[in-house]
């Protein structure tokens, strides 16, 4: 629960150190400084699930969704956070988190899909930034010591904190409901999903007697649930299946939880999951069996990875390449091919295919922890603490990366990275300056 209460702390309340409104300089700066330390507590859970392909998903779904949102330039990022409550939180500077419980209840993409263009739409109106200005001082230090309680694992005083703030922001916060709902579900019309997903969703959360209204991110009412059916039954479309994307990531993450495959009705996706249980139970030949037969009936992303991964497991390279690369310039299958030629003692051409996919795009932690990985086996350590102080800036811990810098430029032979590196570690300790003068 201790969790749950911190994300609910920072739905409703966007800051969480000891700043009042009137002192912030630039807003956009406020917003970022609030996220980078927001980052830091997603991460410092130990909860961000460490499945690439889970993450990928996520973020490639909330980015195609953010198109269709009333402020589509505005900053965003998602994150798979393993908790089994049915949960889903926007923070600061647009960072959005997904409990693995909230999946797993889902009963179709539109479902999730409708959850997320709900938070999306919370970023998009500034509804944090909006409850921080009414809000003022008082709210921002009874925060600061809440999160200092809930961080100290102190459950009775950040109940008792949570309790004291909610009854007086609840009113503000359901107008704010209503208005993510309404944006939302045209997000959803536009993207193609089917707008009941939404409504579905809190009409299964309203009627689920395990969870406790009060602790609920999104305050929810009898009005609120037939006013989202309402809407979303006056509209009429072809909508969008699930993907095979979602059906493989919520089976993955049952058995994950369960230990056992659930049976589906859905012959390919059974496949799927066999060929995945024997992949994990490190049966190789009974995997490339199970795959050759889902080979044969479906052709999507999924499929191709994982039989990329079952014959780099056999090592079959080539073969294993040949399937990774269908898959058209998605991090996951870069990634396990970088792990594939790894695997198969040609560590230049891992660190070759992940470093080109890098240079070009941000990534996710676990690509640049993985090429940094590499580069140890490559001997080159100067990349190796180049790429773990990029991890470290994606967790929001930046004193940390200029460290992780500083000793790929005590340790580089390079001149040109020694310059780069040299540029990199002043604009972090530009941007730490101006994070800390915020506070001052």
């Amino acid at each position: 629960m201790i969790k749950l209460l911190v994300m609910w702390i920072l739905i409703v309340l966007p800051t969480f150190a000891l700043e009042v409104p009137e002192l912030v300089l630039s807003e956009s700066l406020q917003e970022q400084k609030q996220g980078n330390e927001f980052l830091q507590i997603i991460w410092d859970t130990s909860s961000v699930v460490a499945d690439i392909e889970t993450q990928v998903y996520l973020k490639k779904l909330g980015q195609e969704l953010s198109i269709y949102s009333e402020n589509p330039s505005k900053h965003l990022d998602f994150f798979m956070l393993n908790d089994d409550s049915i949960n889903a939180f926007s923070g600061p500077y647009g960072y959005i988190g997904v409990h693995t419980g909230m999946l797993l209840s889902s009963d179709s993409e539109s479902e999730l899909a409708g959850v997320l263009s709900h938070e999306i739409s919370h970023v998009t109106q500034s509804h944090l930034t909006r409850f921080s200005e009414k809000t003022g001082k008082q709210t921002y230090i009874m925060l600061a010591s809440m999160l200092a309680a809930v961080l100290a694992n102190n459950s009775t005083i950040a109940v008792s904190g949570v309790a004291a703030i909610a009854q007086q922001s609840i009113n503000f916060t359901r107008a704010h409901e209503w208005e993510a709902d309404r944006i939302g579900t045209k997000m959803l019309l536009k993207s193609g999903f089917d707008p009941k997903g939404m409504a579905n969703f809190f009409k299964k959360l309203k009627d689920n007697p395990g969870v406790n209204e009060f602790l609920r991110t999104h305050p929810l009412s009898i009005n609120r649930i037939s006013d989202s059916i309402q809407r979303s039954a006056r509209e009429r479309g072809d909508y969008r299946a699930d993907s095979f994307e979602y059906l493989t990531i919520k089976a993955k993450l049952y058995y994950h939880q369960h230990k056992r495959i659930k049976l589906e009705t859905n012959k390919v996706l059974n496949l799927y999951m066999y060929a995945y249980d024997a992949l994990e139970k490190q049966k190789y030949r009974q995997a490339k069996n199970h795959i050759s037969q889902l080979l044969k009936l479906n052709h999507d992303n999924p499929t191709y990875i994982l039989a990329g991964r079952i014959y780099s497991k056999l090592a079959q390279i080539d073969k294993a390449q040949a399937y990774f690369s269908k898959v058209n310039d998605s991090e996951t299958s870069i990634y396990y091919a970088a792990k594939a030629y790894a695997a198969n003692n040609k560590i230049t051409k891992g660190v070759g295919i992940l470093r080109r996919y890098l240079k070009l795009n941000v990534g996710t932690y676990h690509s640049h922890k993985l090429l940094s990985s590499l580069y140890v086996s490559a001997g080159k350590l100067d990349r190796v603490h180049m790429h773990n102080a990029k991890a470290l800036v994606l967790q929001g811990k930046l004193s940390e990366s200029v460290t992780r810098y500083q000793r790929a430029k005590s340790v580089t032979q390079s001149r040109d990275l020694f310059d780069v590196l040299t540029v990199k570690i002043e604009r972090l300790e530009q941007l730490i300056d101006l994070y800390q003068n915020l506070s001052n």
